[in-house]
């Protein structure tokens, strides 16, 4: 679901280069950090907030709609978490920028799920798409996905040898881990609702 276009957004984000990428550099200490985690589709930025202050590391946050990072962005500026940072746009433009670091592991909460048949190549996890996000990781690392949705679910499952990649564990009713797991703001409302939660962990 897209936000309502915020005029602020855009100018906000400008005027924080200490928080929010304009592009990703040929190198950076911030990125070169170990452990390095991203999530792709990160919505207001609940969950990395919440897994970073539960998990040691630097934390990379994508999101395509800028109204949204601007939220996620003013939220993480509040709290003053100094181990976040954020970059605006698609993950097909953006690759080229994110293939030039390696990472511990790739979260996929509540993507999209594009549910129409003839949109399926516009899902996250098709196949071609999952190896690009696979090949981002570093040996031994992993993608976790999250979804509500049964459709994107089953699709995952089968695309995932599709893609030359490995499943780790899956299963349709999620029991949350509170110790090592953090909720999006979907997952919170979905919960909330009593709606099953999905999880993947996928491997190379």
């Amino acid at each position: 679901m897209r936000g309502r276009s915020k005029p602020w957004a855009v100018p906000y984000l400008q005027a924080h280069p200490e928080l929010i990428y304009p592009e990703l550099p040929e190198s950076d200490e911030f990125l070169s950090y170990s452990p390095l985690y991203l999530e792709i589709g990160m919505g207001k930025g609940d969950f990395l907030l919440g897994l970073s202050q539960k998990k040691p590391g630097h934390y990379l946050g994508l999101e395509r709609d800028l109204s949204i990072l601007a939220t996620a962005a003013k939220k993480i500026e509040m709290l003053g978490s100094p181990n976040i940072r954020l970059l605006g746009g698609d993950f097909d433009d953006l690759f080229e920028q994110l293939n030039r670091y390696r990472f511990d592991a790739i979260y996929l909460n509540f993507s999209d799920p594009w549910p129409k048949k003839r949109h399926a190549k516009r899902r996250l996890t098709e196949h071609n798409r999952l190896a690009r996000i696979a090949s981002l990781l570093k040996p031994g690392a992993h993608i976790v996905m999250k979804t509500d949705n049964p459709i994107l679910y089953a699709f995952t499952l089968e695309e995932v040898p599709l893609a030359g990649l490995k499943l780790l564990s899956s299963t349709d009713h999620y029991e949350f881990d509170e110790a090592g797991d953090a909720m999006s703001e979907y997952e919170a409302r979905f919960r909330a609702l009593g709606q099953p939660i999905h999880r993947l962990i996928i491997g190379k």
